[in-house]
């Protein structure tokens, strides 16, 4: 029995120490910025669009948040304002971001082979899901675009959710209804 007692302690011990290990330390008060953003969410759009009007799936991917964005920022802050951030360790934080990259190389894929080559013009913008504030970003949520086409055709085209981050937007990730 006391053995299996010291083989519990041991494995309760030695999994704290291996998450605190590989957890990243998050400091509350380091500055926050996205890299490459655009100054503001029509500037984002335009270069969302001029992507598609060019078939360009990596202009369209550079939209994204990047892997160390996603895991600095997004994960840990996406907690309410004035809460600490959320620690996540590494593990888990690469496969969140794992899966949010595949689905949003693979829904860019699909964008721009439904919506590819063609120079759209902005009619009018709906978030699905509002703006919501968070510790470290807003998030504009579910970003619903009412477009027109150089024939005059309009089309609703779902893109994802939008981090504002300090002044910079960024895509967080695409996610399409299309």
């Amino acid at each position: 029995m006391q053995l299996l007692r010291t083989a519990i302690i041991g494995f309760v011990v030695f999994g704290a120490v291996a998450r605190m290990a590989t957890a990243k330390a998050v400091q509350p008060g380091a500055p926050r910025q996205l890299t490459d953003g655009a100054p503001s969410v029509d500037a984002l759009l335009d270069q969302f669009l001029a992507s598609l009007a060019a078939n360009d799936e990596q202009a369209l991917n550079r939209l994204r948040v990047t892997e160390q964005e996603y895991r600095r920022i997004i994960i840990p802050g996406t907690v309410k304002p004035g809460e600490p951030p959320r620690e996540v360790t590494d593990t888990p934080s690469v496969f969140f971001w794992q899966m949010v990259d595949q689905k949003s190389q693979d829904v860019g894929r699909l964008i721009i082979k439904r919506f590819g080559g063609h120079a759209y013009t902005r009619k009018e913008l709906t978030y699905t899901k509002g703006v919501r504030k968070f510790a470290w970003y807003t998030a504009l949520g579910e970003v619903r675009l009412e477009i027109e086409d150089e024939q005059g055709k309009r089309q609703t085209l779902s893109t994802g959710s939008i981090a504002e981050v300090n002044g910079t937007y960024k895509f967080i990730g695409f996610n399409s209804n299309n």
